[in-house]
């Protein structure tokens, strides 16, 4: 979890607007539908009628991060850009670290949760 928070600070503190978007609209935004529509499925297997609540709410940032804030990111690091080559390399590179790190966040947790004995 370490070298996920130093990477995401990292890039903060360069404070490069275009790399920050890309970072967060990529490396975040774009993820969280996909990953809460799974994760809701899961639950609803495991325990049929007793997440509704949940679903409601996860179901919400479904709908608020698919449908507006990573079209609204993507924008974003868009106007950015600005149709610089450079700057579009930049960002490009910038999403890209960020998947692999949060790929490597999750596999640690993974790592962490077999050796516990706590894995599925």
């Amino acid at each position: 979890m370490a070298v996920f928070i130093r990477q995401t600070f990292e890039l903060i503190e360069r404070g490069r607007p275009h790399e920050i978007a890309a970072s967060f609209t990529y490396g975040r935004e774009d993820l969280i539908p996909e990953m809460f529509t799974q994760l809701v499925q899961g639950l609803e297997q495991q325990f049929p009628d007793k997440v509704a609540t949940l679903r409601y709410y996860l179901d919400r940032h479904i709908a608020l991060d698919g449908d507006q804030h990573g079209k609204m990111g993507r924008q974003m690091v868009a106007l950015l850009c600005d149709g610089d080559a450079c700057r579009e390399q930049e960002a490009t590179q910038a999403a890209v670290a960020a998947l692999r790190s949060r790929v490597r966040l999750w596999d640690d947790i993974a790592q962490a949760l077999e050796k516990s004995g706590k894995s599925a």
